[in-house]
């Protein structure tokens, strides 16, 4: 975002009109970057939009755990809003960065209540959470949310 910023300094003449075109480069850029845990995010689909928060991202007790961690289970809250259209949701389209900036596959069914798959009707809401056993050594420091194919639509940070 710094380099479009300097970019459009740089290339700018004195008129308005330079500078129009930026607005929708920064808000694209931006799409991807990292929201702190807690931001709502609303995100469109071939279904319909949605809004989507991730937070409270936590160690999960043993006693809680109903498939025992190798590492530590982590678990986060997945709040899902239906504002559009029915949405598809799947706990497998939210993958943890730990801190080596590795990948951790969520452990869907780890804690109850836990996010599965499904869809949503407009209006309709799913609040869950999802667990990660992330290997000794490691800490979570966000959660990327992607669609079906696997492209990434927005990711939250600690």
């Amino acid at each position: 975002m710094i380099a479009v910023a300097l970019l459009i300094a740089g290339c700018g003449g004195s008129g308005s009109d330079a500078q129009k075109p930026a607005a929708p480069a920064t808000s694209t850029a931006s799409a991807k970057q990292a929201v702190p845990f807690g931001t709502a995010v609303d995100i469109a689909s071939d279904g319909g939009t949605a809004t989507y928060t991730i937070d409270n991202l936590a160690p999960v007790p043993a006693d809680a755990q109903i498939v025992p961690a190798k590492g530590t289970m982590f678990a986060v809250d997945v709040t899902i809003v239906a504002k559009t259209g029915t949405i598809a949701y799947n706990g497998f389209w939210f993958v943890a960065r730990a801190s080596d900036g590795s990948n951790v596959a969520p452990a869907v069914g780890a804690v109850q209540p836990g996010i599965t798959s499904g869809q949503l009707p407009q209006g309709q809401q799913i609040a869950a959470h999802l667990a990660y056993d992330v290997p000794k050594g490691k800490t979570i420091t966000g959660i990327m949310f992607r669609d079906p194919k696997g492209k990434l639509l927005a990711v939250w940070a600690a």
